[in-house]
């Protein structure tokens, strides 16, 4: 099978065929090529919106891509901050206590 269409639709429309005796009746013939010419008009409008849609899907993952990418690198940053803090000696419970302690100075006096 070949990667490419063969006949537009216009080439459909234009075929005539030679009238023998005992051959298929014209009008059939028009009728069933004007039918196959509107399937490829369609095949080809969807084929256009298709490949449309491709591009937009396509920017969009370079789109949530970059965002992905912008997100580990703050992640990444974040816990090399935590990391730091920790080498500092604060850890997540020295933080808690240190706020819990100044929420009950605050609130209890």
């Amino acid at each position: 099978m070949a990667d490419y269409i063969k006949l537009s639709k216009q080439d459909i429309l234009d075929k005539d065929f030679e009238v023998e005796y005992k051959g298929y009746k014209v009008e059939e013939v028009d009728s069933f090529l004007d039918m196959i010419a509107e399937d490829y008009k369609t095949f080809t409008d969807r084929e256009i919106k298709k490949d449309e849609k491709i591009a937009l899907l396509e920017d969009e993952v370079k789109r949530v891509t970059n965002d992905l990418k912008q997100t580990i690198a703050s992640l990444k940053l974040t816990e090399n901050q935590i990391d730091e803090l920790a080498r500092k000696g604060l850890n997540s419970s020295d933080i808690i206590k240190r706020i819990s302690n100044l929420e009950k100075d605050t609130y209890n006096k």
